[in-house]
């Protein structure tokens, strides 16, 4: 039997709630999270946002940005594995036709021409630019791609994997992720310096305090170019059969404003879903099959991070399109427990993919919370 669409978001609405967990209060993990230092947190944004923009085929940046990534890694006392994620050729030029807002409409149009990269992107950074030109005072009339080009020399760049082994026998792998290329142009502090800021500090804390199962980090590539880094690392997992109990991925959770009608949403439906409209929470995003693991992160954030405010989508992310704009799609297509942990993006920021992602405009406070509740969760995760 098929339920019409709004009896089966009500239906979903009431499963998750009835599904909701608790956890116990264990003083030594509260009292050890209190080590997830904001100022570190802020350091590694600082440091990530001073290489400037990481696109995925500026071979330049990225290798900068590996160096670093690795070296500060390495000086944990962790031992970094490199995956390998092909570059795509580049598709083409980019031609955009314009004219100024309130020329002439006899006036000729215009054409701007942009480098190729911009052929290798989808819908997002093309969304991104055009908001650009708008605020440039260009009207956009349309794009069209022009002049193909053939790649001579297969490229790649890695994935970078970390894990940190548990101290049980206990079967099967916790995944923490964030990726940390950007788009072109942007200096990507809160997309998404803030996660991998978050993931390293939540690194340095497991050397201290290791989890009972292992937990893999994972520093993905190319997300921003079609969430290419967590496909090749999804298809390896699967040719190898990994067993993933869950991923819990950090993009973009670093902005928060207590500012009135600072949150938009992508859709509001009474008495389903209806996000704040004031932006000062995470938003917690599980498909059907995430159910358990979005309650348990949830449950993790009401008894070790209290203060962090947080949206639930929970179970009904992956009925809408932007429940999949991040590397945790490839684990949902492929039937594995994840979340998506964000602060929503444009929807709450001017900023998003462009020039003014840097690293003064984030909260980290908000940040430090979010990492703390991100490791506390998967503390819990190791130990059932």
């Amino acid at each position: 039997m098929s339920l019409p669409p709004v009896q089966r978001l009500c239906l979903t609405l009431v499963l998750g709630a009835l599904c909701g967990c608790g956890l116990p209060h264990r003083a030594d993990v509260a009292e050890s999270l209190s080590e997830i230092d904001e100022g570190r947190l802020r350091a590694h944004v600082e440091a990530l946002c001073a290489i400037g923009p990481r696109p995925m085929e500026d071979s330049v940046a990225t290798a900068r940005t590996v160096a670093w990534l690795r070296h500060t890694i390495e000086d944990m006392g962790l031992t970094v594995q490199e995956e390998a994620v092909p570059v795509p050729p580049a598709a083409g030029q980019l031609t955009a036709t314009v004219r100024r807002e309130s020329a002439d409409p006899d006036s000729d149009d215009e054409e701007l021409v942009f480098p190729l990269y911009f052929a290798s992107y989808g819908s997002r950074v093309l969304s991104g630019l055009s908001q650009t030109l708008r605020d440039d005072g260009w009207d956009v009339l349309g794009y069209a791609m022009t002049g193909a080009v053939n790649a001579t020399e297969p490229a790649t760049v890695p994935n970078l994997l970390v894990e940190i082994p548990g101290t049980s026998d206990r079967p099967g792998l916790i995944e923490i992720s964030a990726h940390y290329d950007t788009v072109p142009g942007c200096p990507g502090a809160d997309d998404n310096s803030s996660g991998v800021a978050a993931v390293l500090e939540i690194a340095r804390w497991f050397t201290f305090h290791p989890p009972e199962r292992t937990v893999r980090l994972c520093f993905f590539a190319g997300e921003e170019q079609g969430l290419l880094g967590s496909e090749v690392h999804v298809a390896n997992m699967l040719a190898r059969g990994d067993e993933v109990v869950g991923l819990l991925n950090l993009d973009s959770v670093g902005m928060a404003t207590d500012a009135p009608d600072s949150q938009l949403a992508p859709i509001r439906i009474v008495f389903v879903t209806w996000m704040p409209s004031t932006g000062d929470f995470i938003t917690v995003i599980g498909d059907w099959n995430s159910g358990p693991l979005g309650n348990l992160f949830e449950a993790a954030i009401e008894t070790y991070a209290p203060e962090l405010p947080y949206y639930s989508a929970n179970r009904i992310g992956g009925m809408f399109d932007d429940g999949y704009r991040s590397d945790h799609a490839h684990y949902w297509w492929a039937g594995i427990p994840a979340i998506f942990l964000t602060d929503t993006g444009e929807m709450r920021w001017d900023t998003y993919h462009k020039p003014g992602d840097v690293p003064a405009a984030l909260d980290y406070g908000f940040l430090r919370q979010v990492a703390q509740a991100t490791g506390a969760a998967a503390q819990e995760l190791a130990r059932q």
